[in-house]
């Protein structure tokens, strides 16, 4: 395991900066029709398929840097996912929602980059079709979901799940809590400035329409039923585990856990600050940590 300082006391990401990697991801979307969805597809760069796996729709910045910076030397593949309203889509229907975005460009056997609930959908995908997978690049995601204070949020999410809650629920406190998980600050540092300020994340969840039913339907299918301690014997791809110390939905001790029972992990790292989407506050740190776990991984072939 390694460790990479990166604390600081003001924020990396302005508003300007912020919003100009919002517009670079959106100017690159190109809607394809695969199978019966119309779905936007970003599709750039030559050289060796990078595929990130989306997260929840609106919340691509999380990838902006890592596709601007690899596309400059690999081919660089990212689709947004249609969310639901009306009926669960879970980790199943994600994980063939993903196969046949692959089977739609013609790619086989790629690298896979995904963060939070979109590594638990690659998590999914890669114990269904191992061989499509060169490897696996997962950040702030552990084998399981069960987050602090457990079990009450679990039982909360039960009762979202059996009952109509989505229907009284006001989307502003449903994305209050969301966004207080994401914004948590580390037990060391918890009166630092954050990386990515806080409206700028509210700003993008509330592009998200209909918010109760979304989170209903197409987030709680995915979290709620994760848990992958009992089939990570299937993952023999290399896989490199990158983290912050302190995530409070993927707390360090359980990403360490993975690391210690995965058949192959490459590596394990943990990040200094960045909050949930250090990703992108940090990207300089962890685009280089991707870049040297692919070069390792091409090198060994």
């Amino acid at each position: 395991m390694s460790t990479i300082s990166t604390t600081s006391t003001t924020p990396y990401i302005d508003e300007d900066a912020f919003h100009a990697d919002i517009q670079y991801i959106e100017r690159l979307w190109q809607r394809k029709a695969i199978g019966a969805t119309d779905v936007p597809l970003i599709d750039i760069g030559h050289g060796a398929p990078l595929v990130f796996v989306p997260i929840l729709e609106h919340l691509e910045f999380v990838y902006a840097r890592q596709v601007r910076s690899f596309s400059q030397s690999r081919r660089v593949i990212m689709y947004r996912r249609h969310e639901t309203y009306t009926h669960p889509v879970g980790l199943v229907e994600r994980a063939e929602e993903l196969r046949e975005v692959l089977d739609y460009i013609g790619l086989e056997a790629v690298d896979f980059v995904a963060h939070g609930d979109a590594a638990m959908v690659l998590f999914e995908f890669a114990v269904r079709y191992p061989q499509r997978c060169r490897s696996l690049v997962i950040i702030a995601q552990g084998a399981d979901y069960e987050i602090a204070p457990h079990p009450f949020i679990w039982l909360l999410h039960e009762l979202f799940v059996r009952l109509p809650v989505e229907h009284f629920l006001p989307a502003w406190f449903l994305r209050r809590t969301v966004v207080n998980y994401i914004m948590a600050p580390g037990l060391a540092t918890p009166t630092v400035t954050p990386s990515l300020p806080r409206h700028l994340i509210e700003e993008q969840f509330c592009k998200i329409q209909l918010w109760p039913f979304v989170y209903k339907f197409s987030v709680l299918p995915v979290i709620h039923y994760f848990n992958m301690r009992n089939r990570l014997d299937a993952l023999t791809m290399p896989i490199l585990l990158i983290n912050r110390y302190d995530d409070a939905l993927s707390p360090a001790a359980k990403t360490y856990w993975l690391s210690q029972h995965l058949p192959n992990c490459a590596g394990y790292r943990l990040v200094s600050g960045g909050e949930r989407f250090f990703m992108y506050s940090q990207a300089e740190v962890v685009t280089q940590l991707i870049e040297q776990f692919l070069a390792r991984d091409t090198a060994s072939l």
